[in-house]
């Protein structure tokens, strides 16, 4: 299955399968153009108060060798900007024997200027991840650092086990299930960062204007001389736990996956529990709604 970058999904950098498609093996390369839309989206088992629908759409091309790269646009729903956030990947995968598979890859990322996403702090990530399928569950190790604006390490150990529905259609059809759990470790100073930089309006004593939480998608509001209201950038003090390695979410995932020819269409529900918040962290367990189609050609 296409392992999309995703801001709703476990898998946060943009990765194809390490495994080429029967029918590509012949090949010299192929391309998968995928599109995404989801009820909100999230950073490793953070997310902001606010809830973030978005659609995203992917190309990925990837080279028999196993060299690939892509490219990820991300538009988030209600929001003034017309593109939030641009992925760019390249990355190498390969079989390490008949069971296991690898994937290397490197992400730079792009946000538009006033998105309020917790990822926007950080702009690289460097992603190992690994697979073994050892015939009762496939198990994956995915081992990530994010640099730029902060830096943070994480670990993703997940397993899953897809199971063939495919009577359902008599076999003309491949679809099933690849129920997946999945726990995330880390450390946070993204989520420091990201609490530091948000903005608040106070209030104006000498002209006696309200205040309340200054709209980060709206430039300027609660920002003006009649409002009688000031902008400020909230400080807190931190701690040396930002830097501490802890487990940071729960993941529970259900896909339906569903292949027609070249096509693969999958609805997936996820159950995210966020563990060890910090101070000011409002991420809460929450329900996921996805929808992925690609095309691979």
């Amino acid at each position: 299955m296409l392992l999309t970058p995703v801001l709703a999904h476990a898998s946060e950098t943009a990765m194809p399968d390490t495994v080429a498609a029967a029918d590509s093996v012949s090949k010299k390369g192929w391309w998968t153009l995928g599109l995404e839309t989801a009820n909100n989206s999230s950073f490793y088992g953070r997310n902001t108060p606010t809830r973030y629908p978005y659609a995203a759409a992917t190309a990925t091309y990837t080279h028999r060798s196993g060299l690939w790269a892509s490219a990820t646009t991300y538009q988030l729903f209600n929001t003034e900007d017309y593109i939030d956030e641009t992925d760019l990947s390249v990355g190498y995968s390969f079989s390490i024997s008949k069971r296991a598979a690898a994937n290397l890859g490197y992400s730079r990322f792009f946000f538009s200027k006033n998105t309020p996403l917790v990822k926007a702090v950080t702009s690289n990530a460097v992603t190992a991840y690994t697979t073994l399928d050892w015939k009762y569950l496939l198990t994956g190790l995915k081992t990530s650092y994010v640099f730029g604006g902060s830096n943070d390490l994480f670990v993703v150990l997940e397993n899953s086990r897809y199971i063939p529905l495919n009577p359902i259609w008599k076999g003309k059809r491949i679809v099933g299930l690849d129920p997946k759990i999945s726990i995330t470790l880390g450390t946070q100073e993204f989520s420091v960062t990201h609490t530091e930089q948000q903005k608040k309006v106070i209030n104006n004593p000498s002209t006696g204007g309200g205040g309340g939480i200054l709209d980060p998608l709206i430039p300027g509001k609660g920002n003006n001389n009649n409002g009688g209201t000031t902008t400020t950038t909230t400080t807190k003090t931190t701690t040396t736990t930002e830097h501490k390695f802890k487990v940071l979410n729960y993941d529970f995932q259900v896909p339906l996956v569903i292949y027609l020819g070249s096509f693969e269409v999958e609805p997936s529900w996820r159950y995210s529990i966020p563990v060890n918040l910090l101070e000011g962290d409002e991420s809460k367990a929450q329900s996921f709604y996805t929808l992925n189609v690609s095309y691979t050609f």
